[in-house]
């Protein structure tokens, strides 16, 4: 059955059914998923510059054969004044980049207070029982700030599933479904290497640094690894929440199976969070993995409807 690429984006109060181009990215390891719409040369670019401005709501759908899913929601960030017009867009986050919350300092508190005091009507899942020891929101800055200042200094990830910002762990959120790639069968190009786990030798160091300049170290991994990695966190004040974050940091970047990424059709449906089933019958006993996936990059336009899926934490060895 031959598949024909349906495309719609609704903007503002507009409806767009034939795209040049659209290009969607989501990332658990960045805080905004981000989209960019490109119309055709043929819509008249004044016109269409003059009635979208950034803060209007976008939707993007994609599909094949008039079946079509919401693939992004969010709202314009900025309008490209040329032909062909191209539209940026952001998730949820936009929002909280116009959100300044009043200044204010703890000596100790918990993550879950400070989410509460930033965001006191929103949905927030999987919060994680971290101490901030001490803590401070400065003034002028937004609710995007401060929470791209907790992730960056206490190795957490933060971002949007629909309307429910997630803040979490490094991999501790539930998968949200499951999505199965065989190699051979319903893969454009696999970019993949494979290893086993006995095969990676692997040594973190992680430094503290604390408010007076003096550092706090551990060190987790393999002892005859040849290179040791060094993590930078700032004000831990514990050796033992060090270390934690370290081990956390340790098992992300030491797995067994494969890594890398894969380029699908527009089928199946992939997102981060997923969990993705790895298939190469081409070795004696196949190799098989379960897999958290990273990020995925879709694009849809006259070159096809393409996503690129980036492979994650291994959740099993990789081998059967």
């Amino acid at each position: 059955m031959s598949l024909v690429l349906n495309m719609q984006a609704d903007i503002s109060r507009y409806t767009f059914r034939s795209l040049a181009e659209a290009t969607i990215s989501r990332s658990r390891k960045e805080l905004a998923a981000t989209a960019r719409i490109t119309l055709p040369s043929e819509y008249e670019s004044t016109y269409i510059c003059n009635e979208i401005h950034g803060g209007d709501p976008v939707t993007i759908r994609l599909g094949y054969n008039g079946k079509m899913r919401e693939e992004f929601s969010g709202y314009v960030v900025d309008v490209a004044q040329k032909r062909p017009v191209v539209i940026e867009c952001e998730d949820e986050m936009y929002q909280l980049r116009r959100v300044h919350p009043k200044a204010r300092s703890w000596k100790n508190v918990k993550l879950a207070q400070v989410i509460a005091y930033l965001l006191p009507e929103a949905q927030v899942l999987n919060v994680p029982d971290v101490t901030l020891t001490p803590f401070a929101i400065k003034p002028g800055g937004s609710v995007f700030d401060v929470l791209d200042k907790i992730c960056s200094a206490y190795g957490l990830q933060a971002y949007y599933r629909g309307k429910q910002l997630i803040v979490t762990v490094p991999y501790y959120a539930m998968p949200t479904g499951n999505v199965r790639y065989d190699l051979e069968r319903n893969v454009i190009r696999p970019d993949l290497t494979f290893r086993r786990e006995g095969d990676v030798r692997l040594r973190i160091r992680a430094v503290s640094i604390l408010r007076d300049n003096k550092k706090l170290r551990v060190e987790v991994g393999d002892s005859d690894a040849a290179a040791v990695t060094t993590l930078h966190f700032y004000n831990i004040m514990t050796e033992a929440e060090l270390l934690r974050m370290a081990q956390d940091k340790l098992k992300v970047m030491k797995y067994g199976g494969f890594s890398g990424t894969i380029t699908t059709f527009g089928i199946p449906y992939a997102e981060p969070d997923m969990t993705a089933e790895i298939r190469d019958r081409r070795f004696n006993g196949n190799r098989y993995g379960r897999y958290m996936i990273d990020s995925v990059t879709t694009t849809a336009g006259r070159s096809g409807f393409r996503r690129k899926v980036e492979i994650g934490r291994a959740l099993s060895d990789g081998t059967k």
